[in-house]
């Protein structure tokens, strides 16, 4: 599929700022202690996961506009893992904020581990596909 311009760098923004924005509501939280920004940076969280799938399927059908051959996709493949593994670590925040609502005190630790694991995922994934483009020069004409 072909649509004469690459759609993945325009939806690669929303996993980035919403899992960023959950991070930040979670810091928010433990400092205020307001249940409310808690439970917004789940649903950050939430709207993360599901805009880093779309965003991953999308990048996935601009990829194929690479010749197999390019010996740029090894760098593509480093961002796909990232990606992947940022899918991954979200899925985990999720699953633990969903099967313990009371996370934050039961597994504090874990919990923000993962969430700083995701947080360097979402860095390392952008910068990458930054390389690609500006870089690299992949998606661009």
């Amino acid at each position: 599929m072909n649509f004469n311009h690459p759609l993945h760098p325009l939806t690669v923004h929303f996993p980035i700022v919403f899992y960023l924005l959950g991070l930040a509501l979670t810091m928010l939280y433990l400092w205020r202690g307001q249940t409310d920004y808690e439970r917004l940076a789940y649903y950050c969280f939430m709207l993360s996961g599901v805009a880093a799938i779309v965003s991953a399927l999308v990048g996935l059908i601009d990829q194929n506009q690479l010749p197999l051959a390019d010996p740029r996709r090894d760098a593509v493949n480093s961002h796909i893992t990232a990606g992947i593994a940022l899918i991954i670590s979200n899925a985990i925040l999720l699953y633990m904020r969903f099967r313990w609502p009371d996370v934050l005190t039961r597994y504090r630790a874990i919990y923000l581990g993962v969430m700083l694991i995701g947080g360097l995922l979402v860095l390392t994934t952008a910068w990458l596909g930054g390389e690609l483009v500006y870089t690299l020069g992949v998606g661009v004409k």
